[in-house]
C-alpha cells in the first residue's frame, strides 16, 4: 500500500511541479517580474557534509525548514529519529556504542522488573478469584478446599525463582538497580534466561497490553540474554534501533539533513531523481510526552517550527496507558488529547501537521485478533466484509484511524491534515515517510507563496484528505 501511494505522490508531484512553474511564469509575467530559475542550487565545492556528500557554497541559497517530530511515549519517535540518523547522520562512534551496549544490558533487568511485577498483580487476581470459587463449591459440596491448592494459579513461579523475583524488584523499588547492573549482567543472565522463558512469565506477557510500561522490544532483547549479557557483546545496527534511551526521553535531540545527504551505511536512495525539487535542508528535531500536560512547558521554544510531525502507533487502540495519576485510560484516546492540544495551542496555530500513524505491521497482526471497536473513539467502526476480507482489514482500519484524526483536525483548524502509513523498524518506509514530510512542506511554501503574489485560487488537490 506504502509504494502505491509512495508512486502517486511522485507522479501527481511532477504534474502539480510542471503545472506550478507554468502559473508562476504567468504570474511573473502579469506582475512583469523576474521569472525565478527552475535550478536555484548554487555552484558546487568540494567541501562534503558529515556524511561524505558535496553541499552548495552559497548556502545562503539553502533555506533549513524545522520539522518538529513529537509524539506520545512509545509511539516509535525515538525509532523514527534513528532511522533518520542511520539514513542520513554518521554512524556511532566507538564511545556511543559501548554506552548502548551498556544501556541495553541494564535495560532487560527494566523489562524484567515490569513482568515481574505484573505476575504479581495477575497472581493476587487468580488466586482471588481461585479462592472465591472454591469457597462457592465448599458451600454446595461441604467439603474441604487444599491449602496448597488455593496458592497456586499460572502466574505462580516455583520458590526459586520467586526469592530473585523478590530480589530484583526490592532493588528496583529502592533504586538500586545501576548499582548491580549491567555489571553482574553476565552472572545473572542464566537465570534471567530461566525466568524470562517460566510459563508464569509468558503467560504475563501474553497480557503485555495491561503494562504500559513495557516496550513492545522487550521480548527482542529477553530472547538474546545470554547473548546480550555477554562481555564480547556489540550492538548490531538492529540492535540500536530497537533499544530505548539511545535518544533523551526527558530532552531534546535533533539533526541536520538534506534528501540530497545519505549515510555511508544507507542503502535508501530515492530511484528517481528528475522530479527532485531545488535543495533543501531540514532540522528534525524529536521530542517525547507522556500527556498533554507534559507538553506545555516546551511548545514556547518551537514557535517557528515549518511543520508538526505527529507519530500515532496504531497498534495503541487497545492499550492502556497510566501515569498514576488519574484513572487509567486507553492510550489512542490519550493520543487524540495530545494532538488536539497541540493544535490548539497557540503556538501552531498557522502550523502545517503531518500525522505519522505508526507501527503498520503491528497493527496488521493485531487487528485480526483484536476489534477496532474496543477503543471508544472507534466504536462506529464497521467495515465491509468481502472475499479478501482479512487481508484488507488493517487498511480499512488505517484509513478510518486517518479519516477520526482529520475529522479533529478540520474541525479545530477547516484546514486538510495530510497522514502517512509507516512501520519505523524498516528504513526504505521511515525514508518515504519524511519524504513525504518534504513534499508538503515544498508545496505548502510554494502555496503560500504564490498566493503572497495574489493567486488566492491556487490548485491545492494534490495532498486533498478527502
Amino acid at each position: 500500500m506504502m509504494v502505491r501511494m509512495r508512486k502517486k505522490v511522485k507522479t501527481t508531484l511532477k504534474e502539480t511541479y510542471g503545472r506550478r512553474q507554468a502559473l508562476t511564469r504567468f504570474v511573473c509575467s502579469l506582475w512583469s517580474i523576474p521569472i525565478p530559475l527552475s535550478n536555484t542550487r548554487g555552484p558546487k565545492e568540494d567541501t562534503t557534509t558529515l556524511s561524505g556528500r558535496s553541499v552548495p557554497v552559497s548556502m545562503e541559497n539553502i533555506r533549513c525548514q524545522k520539522l518538529l517530530l513529537f509524539g506520545l511515549e512509545g509511539s516509535g519517535t525515538s525509532t523514527l529519529f534513528k532511522q533518520m540518523k542511520f539514513i542520513y547522520g554518521n554512524e556511532p562512534t566507538e564511545d556511543e556504542v559501548q554506552n548502548i551496549k551498556l544501556l541495553i544490558q541494564s535495560s532487560m533487568y527494566r523489562y524484567l522488573g515490569i513482568l515481574l511485577e505484573g505476575r504479581e498483580r495477575f497472581e493476587e487476581e487468580a488466586l482471588k478469584e481461585k479462592r472465591t470459587s472454591s469457597l462457592q463449591i465448599l458451600n454446595h459440596s461441604r467439603g474441604e478446599i487444599r491449602t496448597d491448592e488455593s496458592k497456586l494459579c499460572i502466574f505462580s513461579l516455583n520458590p526459586r525463582l520467586k526469592q530473585f523475583s523478590d530480589w530484583l524488584l526490592h532493588i528496583i523499588a529502592s533504586g538500586d538497580l545501576s548499582t548491580y547492573f549491567p555489571a553482574a549482567a553476565r552472572e545473572y543472565s542464566p537465570l534471567v534466561d530461566e525466568i524470562w522463558k517460566d510459563p508464569a512469565i509468558q503467560e504475563t506477557y501474553k497480557r503485555r497490553s495491561e503494562l504500559h510500561s513495557l516496550p513492545d522490544t522487550a521480548k527482542y532483547f529477553l530472547d538474546q540474554v545470554i547473548k546480550i549479557s555477554s562481555n564480547d557483546y556489540e550492538p548490531s545496527e538492529e540492535d540500536i534501533l530497537y533499544a530505548e534511551g539511545v535518544t533523551p526521553n526527558n530532552g531534546l535531540a535533533f539533526i541536520e539533513f538534506s534528501f540530497d545527504d545519505h549515510s555511508a551505511k544507507s542503502n535508501v536512495y530515492d530511484e528517481d531523481t528528475e522530479c527532485q525539487l531545488p535543495l533543501n535542508r531540514y532540522q528534525l528535531i524529536r521530542v517525547s510526552s507522556k500527556g498533554p500536560h507534559d507538553s506545555d512547558k516546551w511548545m514556547d521554544m518551537f514557535e517557528d517550527v515549518t511543520a508538526v510531525v505527529f507519530s500515532v502507533a496504531l497498534s495503541d487502540y487497545d492499550e492502556i496507558w497510566s501515569l498514576g495519576h488519574g484513572p487509567p485510560q486507553n492510550k489512542m484516546l490519550v493520543n487524540r488529547d495530545l494532538f488536539e492540544s497541540l493544535v490548539r495551542h497557540r503556538c501552531f496555530k498557522n502550523v502545517t501537521f503531518v500525522l505519522v500513524l505508526n507501527k503498520y505491521d503491528v497493527f496488521e497482526d493485531k487487528i485480526r485478533k483484536v476489534p477496532l471497536v474496543v477503543c471508544e473513539w472507534f466504536k462506529e467502526f464497521r467495515p465491509l466484509k468481502t472475499r479478501h476480507y482479512n487481508q484488507s482489514l488493517a487498511n480499512y482500519a488505517y484509513h478510518y484511524v486517518a479519516h477520526k484524526f482529520k475529522e479533529l483536525y478540520s474541525s479545530i483548524t477547516g484546514r486538510k491534515l495530510f497522514v502517512w502509513p509507516s512501520i519505523a523498524r524498516e528504513r526504505s518506509s521511515v525514508d518515504e515517510a519524511f519524504r513525504y514530510v518534504g513534499e508538503v512542506v515544498k508545496w505548502e511554501v510554494e502555496k503560500d507563496r504564490i498566493c503572497s503574489m495574489g493567486d488566492e485560487n491556487s490548485d491545492n488537490s494534490f495532498y486533498s484528505t478527502e
